[in-house]
């Protein structure tokens, strides 16, 4: 599933234009989205693989969103198939978590927190039990 060289320098253009960083939050370029973030989400996903590779073999300038935006038009499914991965490898690096606050999925008991009026919500529930149907 390993991207080629040229393929990971095209994605590599296309994602320093796409996500630019600032304010604060790394951009892609400092992350090096090309290499093992995206190939870890396309491990995860490989039904990604083909429109991207796709999507990444487009003639045509990656200069600024303009030309990207361009290149969508003929091509809108491996430009989606492009956000959803560079999103994705974005989003899992810890820095990024970090720089928005957001420190990844947690396990939590749902109870807590929990007041009288939401607990009286649910007490119908909670005394019935599970209920579902087997096929």
């Amino acid at each position: 599933m390993t991207l080629t060289r040229e393929e990971r320098a095209r994605l590599a253009a296309l994602a320093r234009i796409m996500i630019p960083g600032g304010a604060g939050q790394p951009g892609a370029a400092d992350l090096r989205l090309q290499d093992t973030p995206v190939e870890e989400v396309l491990r995860i996903d490989s039904s990604r693989l083909a429109p991207l590779r796709r999507f990444l073999a487009l003639k045509g300038e990656t200069d600024d969103l303009p030309a990207i935006e361009a290149l969508a038009q003929r091509d809108p499914e491996g430009f989606g198939a492009l956000s959803i991965v560079l999103a994705n490898a974005y989003f899992m690096q810890p820095e990024v978590r970090r720089a928005i606050g957001y420190p990844g999925q947690e396990a939590r008991d749902s109870s807590v927190g929990l007041n009288a009026e939401d607990m009286e919500l649910v007490s119908d529930v909670t005394r019935r039990g599970a209920v579902y149907r087997t096929a």
